[in-house]
C-alpha cells in the first residue's frame, strides 16, 4: 500500500491510501497544512498495530 498526498479544488490538501493496484483504500479529512496531512500519514506509518482489530457497529 501506498499514500498520495493531492490538493482539493479550494487548496486544501488530503491524502489517499491505494493499495497496490491502485484502488483507494481510504480517503482522509482535509487539511489546510501540506505538512499536516504528512504529519498524519507519517503518524499512522508509526503507530499502527499489526493486531489492531475491526468493531462492526451492525453486529453490536
Amino acid at each position: 500500500m501506498y499514500f498520495v498526498i493531492r490538493k482539493s479544488i479550494d487548496d486544501q490538501y488530503y491524502f489517499l491510501l491505494k493499495s497496490e493496484n491502485g484502488q483507494v483504500v481510504a480517503q482522509s479529512e482535509t487539511y489546510l497544512l501540506k505538512s499536516s496531512a504528512e504529519k498524519t500519514i507519517q503518524s499512522i506509518k508509526e503507530n499502527v498495530d499489526t493486531g489492531t482489530y475491526v468493531i462492526d457497529s451492525e453486529n453490536l
